[in-house]
């Protein structure tokens, strides 16, 4: 079975993280997420794109890091609030502080109901890179556009109710 879902760096992508690696080469900067509905169908991303098919919406990273099981993969997270939607999401891509689109993706197709519909949720994308060089890429988040998940809160409370470094 071939695979129908990828990641693909772009050719600006890949120039990019090339040059980065050099001595004194500028680190890329990941810091914007784009989500497209492909405009109607399931697209199969191209080295050569500068843009989605269809962009939907588009924001600011919610998490940028290094995985923790392979370290040349880098997984950029995105966070679409319950507000945000009335659209298909069948594809990713992933820019620089330049405008640039570094990595394309198709995703299998999901349906982002907003408020307003009756039916909300927060979605959350992510989409791994994998790099010849971690140290090519910056890996920081602008802290005040970040949004913790119910799940995320959930998971740390829990955590502090089990431990012992509380005072009560």
């Amino acid at each position: 079975m071939s695979t129908k879902f990828k990641t693909v760096i772009t050719t600006a992508g890949a120039a990019k993280l090339a040059a980065a690696t050099v001595p004194g080469g500028k680190k890329i900067n990941l810091n914007v997420m784009a989500v497209g509905d492909g405009g109607g169908k399931l697209p199969v991303p191209d080295a050569g794109q500068t843009q989605l098919v269809n962009e939907v919406w588009r924001h600011t990273l919610n998490k940028i890091s290094q995985d923790n099981r392979y370290s040349n993969y880098i997984v950029a997270e995105l966070v679409i609030p319950p507000e945000v939607g009335g659209f298909w999401m069948r594809e990713l891509g992933l820019y620089d502080d330049e405008g640039t689109l570094i990595a394309v993706a198709n995703m299998a197709e999901s349906y982002k109901p907003e408020l307003a519909e009756g039916s909300g949720r927060a979605q959350t994308c992510r989409m791994v890179i994998i790099v010849s060089s971690v140290e090519s890429v910056a890996l920081s988040i602008d802290s005040t556009m970040v949004m913790a998940t119910q799940d995320y809160v959930d998971d740390r409370l829990a955590e502090h109710e089990k431990s012992r470094r509380h005072p009560d």
